[in-house]
């Protein structure tokens, strides 16, 4: 009798690279590569990610690499007063500020920290999410946050394939300038969006793919990983998303990244991996046992 198989798993071949515990990681995009990037570091690992917060396209990625690279300034134009705060076209809300030269502080903070943590990178992980962008009508730039503008001064576009593959090449260009020797992962974020018209998240992915896949062939020590195939093929289950039904769970997203760390990291790495894994977990169970204690002796009080 023939097994019976619950899934279709994923074949990964595993990385020559062997990366060590003390290996300096980088990284940038989407929200997914957010987890998977804060996750390593509560691990212990020196991750640095995300300098202009969290970014869904790679336009704006490439962007942002460009300017950290070539330490370029972002010109009047990339900043705009709304509610009165300060924001940045090409940065994510938590760098908003109440006068623009406490925003450009911020910027320029976290530009010049991530320079130096690239410089120094083994591994880079880069995240893109979708090809659907947001352009100002004025300029026709693409943005990497609305910041809540009003949305009668964008227009909506996806882009294309040989767009994406063009952002992608000048992120891979921008990250080996400084840093020749650093293996670049690239890996499509798998949370859905644009719930209310899945066929334009399913063009925006398959753009975005295509592309990623054209960057990884053209290019020496560059990979894909493929984290978008692992939920949605292998995975594969409403139960492996949130509630939403369109970010994966935080059981899924350990999945992957478990998954990820077997394929680029050496076994000497994933043992201690397993035992910060360990400790993590009793160091929650106290501080969840604590918060109970505290809230039990609360309601006595009350009472």
């Amino acid at each position: 009798m023939d097994k019976i198989k619950f899934s279709t798993p994923i074949i990964i071949k595993k990385s020559e690279m062997g990366g060590a515990y003390d290996s300096i990681i980088s990284g940038i995009g989407s929200c997914f590569a957010q987890y998977i990037m804060e996750h390593l570091k509560k691990l212990g690992f020196n991750a640095s990610y995300n300098p202009n917060g969290i970014v869904y396209n790679a336009v704006s990625i490439s962007k942002s690499l460009d300017h950290i690279v070539n330490d370029r300034e972002y010109d009047a134009s990339n900043f705009i007063k709304h509610n009165n705060l300060w924001h940045s076209w090409e940065h994510h809300g938590s760098f908003s500020a109440p006068t623009q030269a406490q925003l450009k502080e911020n910027i320029n903070k976290a530009k010049t920290y991530f320079f130096k943590q690239l410089a120094k990178s083994v591994l880079f992980i880069l995240t893109p999410s979708s090809s659907v962008v947001y352009c100002l009508n004025d300029s026709s730039a693409i943005t990497a946050n609305c910041h809540k503008y009003p949305g009668k001064y964008f227009t909506k576009k996806v882009l294309s394939t040989a767009h994406n593959a063009k952002a992608i090449s000048a992120c891979i260009e921008s990250i080996k300038k400084i840093n020749s020797s650093c293996k670049i992962i690239i890996t499509l974020s798998p949370v859905r969006h644009y719930p209310g018209n899945l066929v334009l998240n399913a063009h925006s992915k398959a753009n975005l793919l295509s592309a990623i896949h054209q960057c990884v062939g053209n290019f020496d020590n560059v990979a894909y990983f493929p984290s978008y195939e692992i939920l949605l093929d292998e995975l594969r289950d409403y139960r492996f998303f949130n509630e939403d039904m369109l970010h994966p769970t935080d059981f899924a997203k350990k999945i992957i990244l478990q998954r990820f760390i077997s394929t680029y990291f050496t076994a000497e790495c994933q043992k201690i991996i397993t035992e910060k894994e360990k400790l993590l977990k009793s160091q929650q169970h106290k501080i969840g046992g604590h918060l109970l204690v505290a809230e039990t002796l609360s309601k006595k009080v009350e009472d």
